[in-house]
Order: C-alpha cells, then sequence, then structure tokens
C-alpha cells in the first residue's frame, strides 16, 4: 500500500455487499438487488484486489466479514469466500456475521469448515412486533434455531447484536429480548441504541429517533442485567464473557493497522488511509481492467494519526495515556485531572484510566475534551 511495509499478521475486513433487503435503521452500504453473476464476480476479484495492493501474502491474525449480509453467500460461497482469501495466521480470530433466517445445517457447517471460530447474528430483537417494525426477515424462533445449528456445528463463540430503544417497543419487551438473548448462552452480545441515520427507510417515513433518556435507560438496563449474567461491557456497545471479547474489534479500538476488501471497505494502515468507495459496479469494473476500485486516501499526519487511534481506545473499559513525559501526555493527564473531579473519568491503577458511568453517557464529549 504506496511503499507502507505490511505487517505480519495484519487484521483484515471483508465487506460482503449483498443483502436480502434494507432494514428499516440500516445505514451500510448494500446491494438489495443482484445477480448470481454478480456473486460469482465478487468472489473472483477479491483476490485480484488484495494483489493490486500488494496485499496477497498477508496473513491475518483476524479476520471479520461482515456487510451487507456474508451469509448470503449460502454454504457454497462461503466456501468460495475463503479459498479466495489469504489463509489467516494461525489460533486467528474468524468471524461471519449472519442473518438468522439464512442459518441452515449447510451453512452452519460450511462456515466451521472455513475455519470459522465466532459467528455474529443479527438477533437485534426478540419481539416479534419489533422485528417487523425493524423490516428484519426473521422472527424470534429463527434466532433461537440460528444459535442451535452454530453451536451444533461445533463453532467455539456465538455473538448476539440487539437493538435498544427501538420506537413503539412496549414496556418490558428488551428486557424479555436481554433475557432470552442470555438464555442461548452467547459469549458475547452487543447492544446498539437505535439511531435514525439519514437516506434509512426509518428517516425518509420520520421516525424519530429515541430521546436521550430512554436510549441511557435502555443502556443502564444493558449493562445491569448482562452483568449479573457475568458479561463485562469491556467496550461502551458490548459485553463479553471473560476471554470472549471480539479480537478483531479489539485491534480497531486499540489502534491497530487494518486492511479492508470489497467494495465500502476501509483500511488503516500506518498514516494512510483507505475507503473503497461504496458501489459494487465501479468496484467491479475498475479490478477487471486490473486497476484499483475507486477510493478515497488520506495521509494522515503524526498528530492526527495519534489522536484517531486515542479516540477509539476511550471507548474500551480501560486505557493507557500516552508517555506522561510528552507534551501530549501532559496535557491529556491534566484533562484527565478536570475530567476526575467533575466526576466523568478516574484512574483504577497508575496509567490506566476508565470513564465511570456518567462519562460513559456523554463518551463522545470526553474524547472530543481529551484530543
Amino acid at each position: 500500500m504506496s511503499g507502507s511495509p505490511l505487517p505480519a499478521e495484519p487484521n483484515l475486513y471483508v465487506h460482503v455487499p449483498f443483502c436480502a433487503g434494507k432494514c428499516a435503521y440500516c445505514a451500510f452500504y448494500s446491494e438489495g438487488a443482484f445477480a448470481p453473476g454478480d456473486v460469482r464476480d465478487y468472489l473472483a476479484l477479491l483476490p485480484r484486489e488484495l494483489a493490486l495492493r500488494g496485499l496477497s501474502g498477508m496473513r491475518p491474525q483476524t479476520v471479520y466479514v461482515g456487510g451487507g449480509t456474508p451469509s448470503q453467500l449460502g454454504a457454497d460461497g462461503i466456501r468460495a469466500l475463503f479459498a479466495a482469501l489469504p489463509p489467516p495466521a494461525p489460533d486467528a480470530e474468524v468471524t461471519v456475521e449472519a442473518n438468522p433466517a439464512d442459518m441452515t445445517p449447510a451453512l452452519a457447517g460450511a462456515l466451521r469448515e472455513c475455519g470459522v471460530t465466532r459467528v455474529s447474528l443479527g438477533a437485534q430483537s426478540f419481539s416479534a412486533a419489533t422485528l417487523a417494525r425493524l423490516g428484519r426477515r426473521h422472527g424470534p424462533d429463527a434466532i433461537r434455531q440460528a444459535a442451535a445449528l452454530v453451536r451444533a456445528a461445533g463453532i467455539g463463540r456465538l455473538s448476539l447484536d440487539l437493538i435498544a430503544a427501538t420506537p413503539g417497543e412496549l414496556d418490558g419487551e428488551f428486557q424479555n429480548s436481554l433475557q432470552s438473548a442470555i438464555a442461548l448462552e452467547p459469549d458475547h452480545v452487543s447492544v446498539y441504541p437505535l439511531s435514525v441515520e439519514p437516506g434509512t427507510p426509518f428517516a425518509n417515513a420520520g421516525v424519530r429517533p429515541p430521546s436521550d433518556e430512554d436510549a441511557l435507560a435502555a443502556v443502564a438496563l444493558a449493562e445491569e442485567t448482562l452483568g449479573a449474567a457475568g458479561f463485562s461491557r469491556y467496550e461502551l456497545s458490548n459485553y463479553a464473557r471473560p476471554g470472549a471479547e471480539c479480537r478483531h474489534n479489539l485491534a480497531v479500538w486499540l489502534g491497530e493497522d487494518y486492511v479492508g476488501a470489497g467494495p465500502a471497505a476501509c483500511s488503516r494502515m500506518q498514516r494512510l488511509r483507505r475507503a473503497n468507495a461504496p458501489g459494487f459496479h465501479a468496484w467491479r469494473d475498475a479490478l477487471r481492467g486490473d486497476e484499483l476500485p475507486p477510493a478515497q486516501t488520506e495521509t494522515l499526519s503524526v498528530c492526527d494519526d495519534e489522536a484517531e487511534r486515542f479516540s477509539t481506545r476511550v471507548r474500551l473499559r480501560e486505557w493507557a495515556l500516552p508517555a506522561p513525559d510528552s507534551d501530549i501526555g501532559r496535557r491529556r493527564a491534566a484533562t484527565l485531572a478536570r475530567l476526575a473531579e467533575l466526576g466523568l473519568a478516574h484512574s483504577p491503577k497508575p496509567g490506566i484510566w476508565s470513564l465511570t458511568a456518567r462519562g460513559r453517557e456523554v463518551a463522545d464529549s470526553v474524547a472530543a475534551e481529551l484530543l
């Protein structure tokens, strides 16, 4: 990548752009109308993108396949996808996102066969009415069936995504979703308060996002309920049993480099940032001509690069300051002392800081102060 040396074991994100349809809240890039030929082209051209970027020889320490809906590829498509990717490093974490509606014994078996160690199911809710409002393709029973198939296939880690503070949700429904998720004995649960992004079906329909009070109450309920069940809130939106944190996302939050492949995928290698344009056909046509797909690239200054990497660490349960004898370290130490007086941060041990419960509620503002 522009002459930058490639780490021996970077982190790899693969964006699968295909989806059966756009959910009401979804702001991620996906292609809802696609043909079998599009899938064949995508699978054939992924290795070409990596080759043109000088990345064919990488040995990823983590692989995260997201989208879109990777499970739309089916069992044979998943096998073809992993055949097109560089083999991961020994003991790598390999994650694939899946819609519960897509999970079959054949797909679960293919995931296990391809070395997938972690499946992230987009459950979102265990309320049939809420799932219908969100535009999801599955019901509560499909979540349970998909989780059982993942476990039966022998895949080591199971993660569930939930959406909190959904408009129209009745009292007790989110609590029931939390308890239903816990009953499936996942290793990891992600809880995201609903946001209404421009251009989404919710935004186009005039749906209002939850109030700050409702969102904070739902997140507090999630932390209390999941904490009582043995999950630790290791990042603002993520909970895991001991040792089951998502290694790929942790690497990103800790500021490690990562490579992104596929339409709309982002990369950060040293100070070079690259964001592929969110268009499958432009991506395909460029690679057919042995050219890199259209992308936005930017080389950050040393200061901006450090600030960007530090800003994501603040989301974690604990994080370290830069060296205290540096200008940045001294400035941030002074800022943290002021934030501690305001009850927004505290230092559980020398050189290590974390946000308080109140600080987590205003984490974006805290990060802005530190930067």
